[in-house]
């Protein structure tokens, strides 16, 4: 066997290759040795730069993690130092710089050692530049990037996949340029004479090793490239040939055209369609093009950046994408250069608000008609919402061919039992027909367990045939909007209104709610009184069915508080009082409800002051409990706080202030009591913050257990839940110091629903 082995360069900077004869055996030894090595640096790559989407799991992917360490560090052959060993060089290598780097992976190291011997010999010699690796893209700009002799390095076959990058495959470093036409005709002979120094067996084993690491990283499934991929390399233009002793050296690299890689690229993406292609060479590229990437290296994002834009497959899309992204920015810039800069001065608030004066004269005729629990309860659940329950679960049933034909008097039924199982608790529901008490007779006497789960199984709001597919509730959409009539119709006039996020409980749901109650459910948006009352609601889907005016750029939380604002200015022009926390307060949004005559206060976040130049949170906590800053906009009348109390507060209002300030009871422990100032804005804000989880507080203790294999049936339980919980508040308001507690008035409903609506002839 013949084998190119390095010599040093002369000193007039001529690359001489030295040949030397060798026995088959000896052949052996170093192919299984060099076939080891790429093996184990493949193992290394994976293991480094798996992606968690590759797996269907997080066991799979530990599993998977635990078995390429093992493949890539082999401790069943290796003792602990050489473990240490490798990860140590592997380190090493990372922090050095880029030239350091491609010199020392010239000949990749074994141990650490080995680069310090080779980082030692440079520093003597300095000028040998000659056997540097490289890999260059074509432009205007020719940009060095360093890749491996070897050709298993996965960021140098990565390369190969992008369109505007030119060069694939690397050659060894004494090799280079020459006649390409001779080196495609020639075969490597058995060997070599000395006087040609330039033969073919060089570039036979560099082929021969080339084709080998592609077999390995195809059948280890990083890529499926096809061998014909170097087999272009070989035969197209600009291949190395064999240099005389005359020759320039040249960057020891083989380029593709880029139409014939554009339409390799092309080949292999209909190969692998849809996510399988994005999973096997996007993803791998996007988290694995360097191990730095991940350890905040600018240089390595930006390469990535610029590879992940050169995609052949990517189309027009991505243009489309960019320009549409850079349009937005220019509009974004544009709308920020016309907002007038904030003018903050430090003074009280002057508010211009009227006061409030507003009388209920709904609540004062509820008063005079003395309704009942089931009857305060039908004032939202009302003959319309009854009806149009039978018609659109009547015509379900018809679509499935089942005649139900079920009435108003049996869904009353079905809804006393739901409500029954609020504060009668079965670990399932067929025992209310089983058990022998006063309850489960009631059950029993109203309606058949047949015929109830019959119901149940086809309880309908809204026509399939009439379906917006854009809205992730439209299967519930008639009942939330009449709810919402009827809940706003009927709520207590007040001057204050908190707005909050809540969730309904639903384990199978993805969506996630941290400091509530319940955690995991449906996100629901809501508006209601200070004492818990909900006058509207909206559960929240990614694209809001909310409708507002697109030119005030609020964001999903201001867009949600100006709808609530427009449904309370739906009763009549009042001065209305909205509180709402730091995901949807911001000056902007204070502002836009200014206009519309509404007084708004709530917490706000550091990143949405407008620069306001109040003291540091941090320098704040240094100061005692109770120092406050606050500074005053003076183009728009907006004040800004920041108050020490137990923890440091932001607040922004357009109606409240500084003045009058309270005393409040603080205590660092039980023997030290002491008074701190409180701001008028904070203490109004804590007064009015309660609201969303009064209404909580409220609807946990009683609600309805029995859900259907429906995903909306929840959802129905939660507004039933809710009607209960309003119809409650407000007789609380009508009877003041003789109303019935929360038990005992929906144990009247449900009673009254089994009782009055027995049918037992079907």
């Amino acid at each position: 066997m013949n084998e190119a082995l390095p010599g040093r360069t002369p000193e007039n900077g001529d690359s001489l290759v030295k040949v030397k004869e060798e026995d088959p055996t000896w052949e052996q030894t170093w192919g299984s040795w060099e076939s080891s090595r790429q093996a184990q640096e493949l193992c290394r790559l994976r293991f480094r730069q798996f992606c968690y989407r590759e797996v269907t799991g997080p066991r799979e992917a530990l599993a998977q993690l635990q078995e390429l360490c093992r493949q890539w560090l082999r401790p069943e052959t290796h003792s602990k130092e050489q473990i240490v060993d490798l990860l140590v060089l592997e380190q090493f290598l990372t922090i050095l710089p880029e030239e350091l780097q491609a010199r020392v992976q010239e000949q990749p190291p074994e141990s650490g050692e080995q680069v310090v011997a080779v980082l030692e010999d440079l520093q003597k010699d300095t000028g040998d530049l000659g056997q540097q690796a490289s890999v260059y893209t074509q432009g205007q700009d020719m940009y060095p990037l360093v890749t491996e002799y070897q050709g298993a390095s996965l960021e140098c076959q990565s390369l190969q996949l992008l369109p505007r990058v030119t060069t694939l495959k690397c050659e060894p470093p004494e090799l280079c340029q020459g006649n390409p036409q001779e080196v495609s005709e020639q075969r490597p002979p058995r060997s070599l004479a000395p006087g040609d120094p330039c033969g073919d067996s060089a570039q036979g084993k560099v082929t021969k090793v080339h084709l080998m690491a592609e077999e390995v990283v195809t059948k280890d499934g990083l890529f499926n490239a096809k061998k014909e991929t170097s087999q272009e390399v070989e035969h197209g233009a600009e291949a190395p040939g064999i240099p005389d002793r005359n020759c320039v050296p040249q960057p020891p690299c083989t380029s593709v055209r880029m139409e014939r890689t554009v339409a390799h690229l092309n080949t292999l993406k209909d190969r692998h369609p849809g996510d399988l292609w994005a999973r096997m060479h996007i993803s791998s590229l996007e988290y694995a093009a360097g191990d730095m990437t991940r350890k905040g290296r600018k240089k390595d994002k930006a390469r990535v950046s610029e590879l992940l834009q050169g995609l052949a497959f990517s189309g027009d899309s991505d243009v489309e994408e960019d320009n549409k992204l850079e349009a937005h920015h220019a509009q974004k810039k544009l709308k920020m250069s016309n907002v007038p800069e904030k003018n903050w001065a430090k003074r009280d608030i002057k508010p211009s608000f009227p006061s409030w004066s507003a009388l209920d004269s709904g609540l004062l005729n509820l008063k005079s008609e003395k309704l009942n629990p089931v009857e305060l309860f039908e004032l939202f659940f009302d003959d319309e919402i009854f009806n149009m329950i039978v018609n659109e679960t009547n015509n379900y049933a018809s679509q499935k061919n089942v005649n139900l034909e079920v009435t108003v008097q049996e869904i009353r039924c079905v809804f006393g039992i739901l409500l029954l199982s609020g504060f009668v608790r079965r670990p399932r529901r067929g025992m209310y027909w089983e058990i022998s008490d006063a309850d489960q007779n009631l059950v029993r006497d109203a309606i058949r367990r047949d015929r109830f789960e019959l119901i149940f199984s086809y309880l309908h709001f809204a026509d399939n045939s009439h379906l917006d597919q854009k809205d992730k509730f439209t299967k519930l959409r008639p009942l939330i909007k009449q709810m919402n009539r009827n809940f706003l119709l009927y709520a207590p006039l007040e001057e204050y209104y908190y707005f909050d996020k809540t969730m309904c409980e639903c384990f199978d749901s993805d969506q996630f709610l941290n400091g509530k109650p319940i955690r995991i459910g449906y996100k629901i948006w809501c508006g209601t009184t200070t004492q818990g009352y909900l006058v509207w609601f909206e559960p929240y889907q990614e694209e809001s069915t909310v409708m507002v005016d697109k030119d005030l750029d609020l964001g999903l939380g201001g867009n949600l508080v100006m709808h609530f604002a427009d449904v309370l200015l739906e009763r009549g022009q009042y001065p209305y009082h909205l509180c709402f926390d730091s995901f949807f307060t911001s000056v902007k949004l204070v502002s836009a409800l200014k206009k519309k005559g509404v007084r708004a206060t709530g917490t706000i976040r550091e990143n949405r002051t407008e620069k306001c130049p109040l003291m540091n949170a941090e320098h704040m906590r240094k100061m005692k409990k109770g120092y406050f800053d606050f500074r005053v906009e003076e183009n728009e009348e907006i004040i800004l706080c920041r108050w020490h109390g137990d923890d440091i507060i932001s607040l922004c209002s357009n109606a409240v202030g500084i003045e009058p300030a309270s005393e409040l009871s603080c205590s660092a422990d039980e023997d030290d009591i002491h008074q701190i100032a409180q701001p008028s804005i904070v203490k109004l804000y804590d007064e009015c913050r309660e609201g969303v989880a009064k209404m909580d507080q409220v609807i946990s203790k009683y609600r309805v257990r029995i859900r259907s294999k429906k995903w909306y049936s929840i959802l129905v339980s939660y507004i039933i839940d809710v009607a209960m919980n309003n119809a409650w508040q407000l007789h609380r308001a009508c009877n003041a110091g003789t109303s019935l507690g929360l038990l005992d008035f929906r144990r009247y409903v449900a009673h009254f629903y089994l009782e009055h609506n027995a049918n037992l002839s079907d």
